[in-house]
């Protein structure tokens, strides 16, 4: 580490959103961050995607695509006839 709070990181993913993106992270506790949650909202969705770091080391530090989760933003309530 150099003294710099943040690095350059790149993610990657199955699709076109986040592929190839550069990011400056911040350091936690003097060490590269394991996995990265990105959260977008969408048609009312929150959509979060969830990255891991590989064993790469040299900046950009790449992750990869690990998880997508989708969660409504007001779900309707599950109410029996």
């Amino acid at each position: 580490m150099t003294g710099i709070a943040t690095y350059r990181a790149v993610l990657y993913g199955p699709n076109p959103i986040a592929g190839g993106l550069e990011l400056d992270l911040e350091y936690v506790d003097g060490e590269y961050q394991d996995s990265v949650v990105l959260e977008a909202v969408d048609d009312g969705n929150v959509i979060m995607r969830s990255y891991r770091r590989g064993h790469e080391t040299e900046e950009p530090v790449p992750y990869r695509f690990h998880e997508e989760t989708d969660v409504e933003a007001d779900p309707e309530p599950d109410v029996p006839n």
